[in-house]
């Protein structure tokens, strides 16, 4: 067996693909985070975690790598702007962050901060995104576009915002909108430029195709983008009609979608600048996806296409179909969140536990039975080879059957039945164990690997921390940050905190149709084993629920200043039980009176001593202002 190396670790989990440059592992074996793909600076994340907990911050732990947000703006848009310098394109690009991916501050103020010369703009979906966004746009050329629903409220705050100045569109998601526009209007004398969403007749292609195409929530049909401009035409408001906007549904795993949807959406624009629409901006939505997977099995976790061909892709479609029809060439925006905030920031917690499945073999003297199925599962757990290995499976199957039917009728007993088991868990690896050296591995065998995997407990909350795991069956990459010098010999299942069955993560990255598991290392007694979740940046943080009461994660915000040197510029403390208790209307203080009562009542009955009623409040209200994680 060739020797294991941190090559073969980097391959085994896709560190290159999933990671576009941002990780790397050192020769420690430990995994680093980059500032950007040519950046000679690396943080060891193994040293990160080590010395946060030096500084009593505890995992799990939130890592947010403010460099790579920047870096992913800087992508973007270069390679936007390098698309129209190659192309002859006229027109300019402008990049949009939709707040709704990730709302967090520190988020959208770096967005802003590194989007200045770039001509970053705002999308907001809701009033309170809204709110959000009139406020941190201080500089008035900020582009605002605005999505969802808008009552009068809505449009009445977008008009005031207009009249002073800023560079915000409004974009009608259903007909009704039109009229409370025109409404405004006549009671103001106030119209913002707008913008109309298309239905398209594209549909999308991945987990969210249903957010495109004539099934989507929201847009307008033709008949009725005809009937708007016909609607402003009458109250002589068309010239305000600047902006054809569409989305055909986020993480589009397919290229030829993107442009099927770009030509027709093309093909629209031309047509209502022929209806007399001044039109001057096509924003192309969301969509563009990021690798969450690194392998080439097709799935909505993995994309067919690389950042320079779709943005080839979205400026030569706009431009063949202008320059067919005379017709200037478009500022385009794009409202590319998830590319933007996905591989930012990363999830480090520590493995409590593990349960595997093996059972504790069994010897012969051990077992009562001297024939029948149990005497030949001992014989047959000797006997695997590679000419008879899968013999061997079908017959260990067929006996062990054979053994609990006997149990069953009271033949066998509890002792024989777990030696059994036992024997069969045995049996089957040593079955894999000669299955994996073959060229390809039988059919029949597949359930056989995914099935024989260990249980490794995690110190965090599916719910919390990877909603998208638990809704969606979204794919994280998932992979142990230090160790990588050495070969993982552990097929593991990772599961949560939480009580729920369903606190386990089901999918991992890799080549498989089904990766029910991922490769990590055996954990000794007292050692602390870590391991990361990446791309959690998009949509995570701000989607997690209280599942068991399990809160926020404590969080730590780095900027990376030189090879191992980082600088903790933000830091926020995790939730406690006190917080996640008043978030489901809970007093902590009535809560501690109420067990102090009951302490009191049972010094009475003399159930408990003085000491040990004192021991119990300390520890009750130790915990109640403490961590709702597990800590050391």
């Amino acid at each position: 067996m060739n020797k294991w190396s941190t090559k073969k670790s980097v391959e085994l989990f896709k560190i290159e693909k999933w990671g576009q440059g941002y990780f790397e592992v050192n020769t420690k074996g430990n995994l680093c985070v980059k500032p950007s793909p040519d950046s000679p600076y690396k943080v060891d994340l193994k040293r990160l975690i080590d010395e946060l907990r030096s500084r009593k911050v505890q995992p799990p732990v939130l890592i947010r790598v403010m460099d790579i947000l920047k870096d992913r703006l800087k992508l973007l848009s270069r390679s936007f702007n390098d698309s129209i310098k190659e192309l002859g394109y006229k027109g300019k690009y402008f990049p949009l962050y939709p707040i709704k991916v990730n709302q967090q501050r520190t988020v959208v103020e770096a967005m802003l901060k590194y989007g200045q010369n770039v001509g970053l703009g705002l999308e907001a979906g809701s009033k309170a995104e809204l709110l959000l966004v009139l406020a941190l746009t201080e500089n008035i050329n900020t582009p605002i576009v605005c999505n969802g629903y808008k009552d009068e409220e809505f449009v009445e705050l977008v008009g005031m915002a207009h009249k002073m100045g800023k560079k915000i569109i409004p974009v009608i998601e259903n007909y009704s909108e039109v009229e409370t526009f025109i409404r405004h209007y006549k009671k103001t004398g106030v119209m913002p430029n707008l913008g109309i969403r298309l239905k398209l007749f594209t549909k999308g292609a991945g987990q969210w195709a249903s957010t495109g195409g004539e099934s989507s929530k929201f847009g307008l049909r033709v008949p009725e983008v005809v009937n708007v401009i016909d609607r402003l035409a009458e109250e002589d408001l068309l010239n305000h009609l600047k902006l054809l906007h569409f989305h055909i549904g986020s993480q589009i795993t397919d290229i030829k979608v993107v442009k099927n949807a770009l030509t027709e959406a093309s093909r629209v624009f031309i047509e209502m600048i022929k209806l007399g629409a001044n039109l001057e901006y096509i924003d192309v939505g969301g969509g563009l996806g990021v690798d969450y997977d690194g392998s080439a099995r097709e799935t909505f976790s993995t994309i067919n296409y690389t950042l320079q061909e779709y943005t080839n892709d979205v400026v030569y479609r706009i431009q063949q179909v202008c320059d067919q029809h005379g017709v200037p060439h478009p500022t385009i925006f794009s409202e590319s969140g998830r590319f933007l905030a996905a591989h930012y920031s990363l999830l480090i917690t520590n493995i409590q536990t593990t349960g595997g499945y093996e059972l504790k073999a069994y010897t012969k003297g051990q077992i009562s039975a001297e024939s029948g199925p149990l005497k030949e599962m001992i014989d047959l757990r000797t006997g695997v080879t590679e000419e008879n290995y899968l013999e061997a499976y079908h017959d260990a199957i067929q006996y062990r059957q054979e053994v609990r039917n006997l149990f069953n009728y009271g033949y066998v007993s509890l002792r024989d039945l777990a030696g059994s088991e036992s024997l069969f868990s045995e049996i089957m690896e040593k079955i894999l164990e000669v299955a994996e050296e073959m060229e390809e591995t039988p059919e029949e065998l597949w359930e056989l690997q995914q099935s024989q995997v260990d249980t490794y407990f995690a110190n965090f909350s599916l719910f919390q921390s990877l909603p998208d795991s638990w809704a969606i069956d979204q794919v994280f990459p998932i992979i142990p940050v230090h160790q990588l010098g050495q070969k993982p010999t552990r097929k593991a299942v990772l599961v949560d905190l939480t009580c729920d069955s369903d606190g386990k993560i089901t999918d991992y990255i890799g080549d498989e149709e089904d990766n029910s598991f991922v490769h990590l290392h055996e954990v000794q007694p007292g050692d602390q084993y870590y391991v990361g979740i990446f791309m959690i940046g998009a949509y995570q943080e701000t989607l997690g629920e209280l599942h068991n009461l399990f809160g926020d994660t404590h969080s730590v915000q780095i900027e990376i200043l030189g090879n191992d040197k980082y600088r903790l510029s933000n830091f926020t403390k995790g939730d406690s039980v006190k917080d996640v208790l008043g978030y489901v209307a809970y007093n902590a203080k009535e809560l501690i009176g109420k067990m102090r009562a009951q302490i009191e009542r049972a010094v009475e009955r003399k159930k408990l001593t003085l000491d040990e009623s004192a021991h119990l409040m300390d520890q009750y209200e130790e915990g109640m202002f403490g961590y709702t994680y597990f800590e050391e």
